[in-house]
């Protein structure tokens, strides 16, 4: 494997060993180290590896969205930190298999890479930059750098950059929690900040029956004011006017059997809240259009607030769990102070780790079965030392967008839950149609934002029948590796599959679908508004069928002997095909 080209400062010398980890991975273990013309290090040192684009359709990272195009080399990085996204990415073929995955044993800090397309000749630039001020402070930095070029599906090189994290780079995720798994109730989109005890148990009694078993209070639990914005977080003390006695509503909600998870803006100080004269001098920047500053986590005082905040919480009121949000808002901005003495972080980046692993300390001494869910984009390997459920950014009513960020997620999540954003749809929506959502949705932990007292017999009914599915093929549908196929047209299906059974969802019309080979028991799911399924299987037996519609009535059966080819079943709108082969 060729060695980087380097491109560093005068000051700064770079050694760079490179080892074959096995057959086609690579380990570049490369140190940087200040020489004796020592200056102020304000710039990056560049390390560039070229190779011809070859067999190669698009580029994935794990912020990438709809977009896996591959940009010419004179483009913009991508960059990442514990407050952002991962460092990896990967180049993959027209039927999804491994070309070249890229990846940084630097979680913390901002570290920024690029594949680039150099126009003159067809060959691919890959590069990826180092701040030298990471050199500055100690005098040396040590990063290693994986390079995956066998021929193996996709989704399988980003599985093992997860576990290369674990492992060699010592990012030990913490063990995941079985709660975290169970179908949750949201209830931002439904309510937003207009929030009441009596209707929130109402909605709670309802999600109980259905078979919710967790319920998230989002925003506006802390305060009387319904506008957005953020102008009077920072207290966190609960609205009498809408929780008289919050800890007895927390437990009328434990007693119907549903755990209980509450909303925090981490960073966030409104200026009308009573702390912001004792903290609004330890602030990373303002966000006027938010009427809020954001919490500097290099004062020790800003993260001993915070550490008590939610650990005062989980006594007070008997939680189960946080939705801690907008992490990724802890970023260094122009007009960020610089460091002092007064500080004992020089990196941004540096103390929100410390927070965010004192944090999870003090609350796991509480519980140590507590949930903590964080959301698409501070999703790193990092993030998974202090959360147990990563959740796609926000998309209300989006069926894509919800199937995009949930295969993203979880090929880089190893073991950690991962959560949809919140489905919700208008009322007069047709329950065939909503439930496309939630075959969308359905390889992750599925959350709702809907009022329940509102919906339709059909649409409980047919929520009903979904929870139960999902409950009951839950390590199938959430643990077992998933084999999204043609990354480049967003994953139009997915497979997941186990010892004795596989599960696959269709999103496109008219898809010729083929079975895993592995197994002979088939659960197939019709994410789309069409009515059929085409089948092929190059192995011979008697198939047994049975059609569902999306409320778990048979609509249809049969039987096929021998192999199949182009087989054409009638199936419901978000209906499922059960097939056995003997």
């Amino acid at each position: 494997m060729q060695m980087p080209i380097i491109k560093k400062t005068d000051y700064l010398e770079t050694k760079i060993d490179v080892i074959e980890r096995e057959k086609d991975v690579f380990i570049f273990k490369c140190g940087f180290s200040m020489n004796e013309n020592e200056a102020e290090a304000t710039g990056c040192s560049e390390l560039t590896w070229v190779f011809p684009y070859l067999d190669c359709a698009g580029v994935w990272h794990p912020s990438c969205g709809f977009n896996r195009s591959i940009n010419a080399d004179w483009s913009g990085y991508y960059k990442s930190m514990t407050a952002s996204s991962a460092p990896v990415m990967a180049l993959f073929s027209e039927d999804g298999r491994n070309r070249y995955t890229v990846a940084v044993s630097e979680a913390k800090e901002i570290i920024e890479m690029k594949p680039g397309i150099h126009e003159e000749d067809g060959t691919v630039l890959l590069q990826i930059k180092v701040p030298e001020t990471y050199t500055a402070v100690t005098g040396k930095y040590e990063l290693e750098v994986l390079i995956d070029r066998r021929d193996i599906p996709f989704y399988e090189s980003i599985a093992d950059v997860s576990k290369w994290w674990e492992t060699d780079c010592g990012l030990t995720p913490i063990e995941p929690v079985e709660a975290a798994r169970e179908p949750v109730y949201s209830t931002w989109y439904n309510y937003h900040q207009e929030l009441k005890d009596g209707e929130i148990e109402k909605e709670c009694q309802l999600a109980s029956e259905i078979g919710f078993k967790t319920v998230i209070l989002d925003d506006g639990w802390q305060t009387d004011d319904n506008n957005r914005g953020y102008a009077f977080c920072g207290d966190w003390e609960v609205s009498k006017n809408r929780f008289p006695d919050f800890r007895g509503h927390i437990q009328r909600v434990h007693d119907m059997g549903m755990k209980y998870m509450i909303w925090y803006s981490v960073p966030f100080l409104g200026y009308k809240a009573k702390k912001w004269e004792q903290f609004k001098d330890k602030i990373l920047y303002y966000a006027d259009s938010m009427g809020a500053g954001v919490l500097d986590p290099r004062y020790p005082e800003v993260r001993e607030y915070l550490v008590e905040t939610y650990v005062k919480g989980m006594r007070q009121w008997n939680l189960d769990g946080f939705k801690l949000d907008f992490i990724d808002e802890i970023i260094a901005e122009k007009s960020t102070p610089q460091y002092n003495d007064k500080m004992d972080f020089q990196s941004v980046q540096e103390a929100l780790n410390c927070l965010m692993l004192q944090v999870y300390e003090a609350i796991s001494k509480e519980n140590p079965e507590v949930m903590i869910e964080f959301r698409q984009r501070y999703i790193g390997p990092n993030m998974r030392r202090y959360g147990n459920m990563f959740r796609v950014t926000d998309c209300p009513n989006s069926a894509i967008r919800n199937r995009v960020g949930i295969v993203d997620l979880r090929m880089l999540s190893g073991t950690t839950a991962v959560h949809s954003d919140p489905l919700m749809w208008h009322l007069e929506e047709a329950p065939e149609l909503a439930a496309i959502q939630i075959i969308s949705s359905i390889f992750s932990t599925v959350q709702i934002s809907v009022k329940l007292q509102d919906s339709t017999e059909e649409m409980r009914k047919m929520l009903c029948f979904w929870v139960e599915f999902m409950r009951g093929h839950k390590d199938l549908l959430q643990k077992e590796q998933l084999r999204p196929e043609e990354p480049h047209n967003l994953y139009p299906v997915v497979w997941t599959v186990g010892k004795e059974q596989a599960i696959g969802a269709v999103y496109t019309e008219n898809r010729v679908i083929t079975f895993p080979k592995e197994v002979n028991d088939y659960i197939v799911l019709n994410g789309t508004k069409g009515t059929r399924m085409i089948f092929e299987s190059e192995a011979a037996g008697t198939y047994e069928a049975e059609v569902k519609d999306c409320m778990g009535e048979v609509t249809d059966t049969f039987s096929h002997e021998g192999t199949i080819e182009l087989l054409s079943v009638k199936v419901p709108v978000s209906g499922q095909v059960y097939i056995k082969r003997k």
